[in-house]
């Protein structure tokens, strides 16, 4: 794998739920702090946690990183 591309899980004590009529919710235990997606957003949730990609610079994927949902994965092969 390059330098540039990471794999991204959830941050700890965050769980991730698709809801049956579209969309997901992120929850983080602790502190209780929701954040609901659209079926889009849950999407490209899905997708960072499913595969490795390029670290995003900008957009929602970005947000998740920088508001803390998502971490770098520190087992990426």
């Amino acid at each position: 794998m390059t330098d540039d591309v990471h794999g991204y899980e959830l941050a700890e004590g965050v769980v991730f739920t698709r809801l049956p009529f579209g969309g997901g919710v992120l929850v983080e235990g602790a502190t209780l702090a929701l954040a609901e997606c659209t079926e889009s957003q849950a999407a490209v949730v899905q997708d960072l946690l499913d595969s490795p990609v390029k670290k995003p610079e900008q957009g929602f994927a970005h947000d998740l990183l920088e508001s803390g949902w998502l971490v770098e994965r520190k087992d990426v092969r």
